[in-house]
């Protein structure tokens, strides 16, 4: 019986040491991990988090939001380990991090449409992209876009959101915001301040959008002839989407590596559906 325990023992041992030597993380993974970064992202990660922690009850996982740009920075100062965008890193990220010895490396865990809304009383029914960036660059009534003779409150992210930069990217061609955009700090915000005012319009993520306009507190419009849902998302036939990432340093194994894994497999992605987002 001795010898059976100590082969049994010595072979536990030997898996081990070749689980090591693989690169392979353990399966029981515990500790503290620390996620900043977008607010786009930021009701996914919590919700990512809750079910892990309830899977792995050694783990423990903090998520915070502040922007894309926050993300980056943190990751690169050392004060978290993962960092949620909405955007891919810029150059001069991708050279700050080398300088700390930081590679970030990407993981896409989402898809997100950008959906265009305005006050539910805004009888305009959809813009071209064209329309869209004159909105954000120098319109002053609707009526220069087809709309009513009414005064164009326009709203936008704060400049540290991978919102605000896909946005100025992808409709405004790189150019300028106007001077005049009102900056909020979070996609609620801007849907908060687009249900308030008759005049306003804004770019908020598709789970957001979808959550306010079911209230009818705001409307979606269509861009190009086409309404931000998840089937447009999914079939690429809407322009305004994005992917979302999960950015490390490097290739993280342990605790890290278990969460990205769990992330973009079968349950995290369940959890992506269900909180409103388009799988990967």
């Amino acid at each position: 019986m001795k010898n059976i325990i100590a082969k049994l023992a010595w072979a536990a041992l030997a898996a081990a040491a070749l689980i090591t030597c693989c690169g392979y993380p353990a399966l029981a993974v515990g500790g503290m991990l620390k996620i900043k970064g977008s607010d786009t992202v930021l009701p996914l990660a919590s919700a990512w988090a809750e079910a892990y922690m309830n899977k792995h009850p050694d783990a423990v996982i903090a998520v915070n939001g502040g922007g894309s740009g926050v993300g980056f920075a943190s990751l690169i100062n050392g004060t978290c380990d993962i960092a949620n965008a909405s955007r891919e890193c810029k150059p001069k990220e991708v050279t700050q991090g080398r300088d700390r010895n930081v590679m970030l490396k990407a993981t896409t865990v989402a898809k997100d449409g950008l959906a265009v809304v305005v006050h539910p009383r805004n009888p305009l029914k959809g813009v071209t992209m064209a329309q869209l960036a004159k909105l954000y660059q120098n319109a002053q009534s609707w009526k220069e876009i087809g709309g009513d003779n009414k005064k164009v409150v326009v709203i936008g992210r704060d400049s540290s959101s991978g919102t605000y930069v896909f946005f100025q990217d992808t409709v405004l061609r790189g150019r300028r915001y106007r001077p005049d955009m009102l900056t909020l700090p979070s996609n609620n915000a801007i849907c908060q301040a687009v249900s308030q005012d008759q005049g306003a319009v804004g770019y908020v993520g598709l789970a957001f959008a979808k959550e306010f306009a079911a209230k009818k507190k705001i409307k979606i419009i269509a861009v190009d002839g086409v309404v931000a849902s998840d089937e447009v998302v999914k079939n690429g036939k809407y322009h305004l989407w994005r992917p979302l990432y999960c950015y490390t340093n490097g290739r993280r194994g342990g605790l890290v590596a278990d969460y990205l894994k769990f992330v973009t497999g079968p349950e995290g992605q369940k959890i992506v559906e269900k909180v409103g987002y388009v799988p990967r």
